[in-house]
């Protein structure tokens, strides 16, 4: 477990997979922690296992250092659980999640990603 603090200070020092395993629409109503790809609780042991055709390249290393977050820590928790099980052997879950890490005073951003040099469809009328 990590406090918010904790993670802010790896997250912008260390070379760190982010993974918010919260559903997509938890995503669009709350927003994630920038940087922080979605990758559902559902979805993470299939993204993980190397053997299936679904696989995410981005988890084929099992000692990389991963940090996960859901809405309030409980569905990270878990899925921490999961991926030590699968042989990942550095992961941390922040404590409280997006809720803590917004409380502590970080900034949440939308979900998906404004991509940048688009305008909005509002700013063309």
């Amino acid at each position: 477990m990590l406090t918010p603090g904790q993670a802010k200070g790896i997250i912008d020092c260390e070379d760190v997979l982010l993974i918010d395993v919260g559903e997509e629409w938890q995503l669009r109503e709350r927003g994630t922690i920038p940087g922080a790809r979605n990758i559902t609780r559902g979805e993470l042991e299939i993204k993980a296992d190397t053997e299936e055709e679904r696989r995410d390249p981005a988890l084929a290393d099992r000692q990389q250092k991963i940090i996960l977050t859901c809405g309030g820590g409980g569905k990270a928790t878990l899925s921490a659980s999961a991926l030590q099980e699968m042989g990942f052997t550095d992961v941390s879950v922040i404590q409280g999640g997006c809720r803590a890490w917004q409380k502590a005073g970080y900034a949440l951003a939308p979900y998906p990603a404004p991509i940048s040099g688009i305008a909005s469809s509002r700013s063309n009328r």
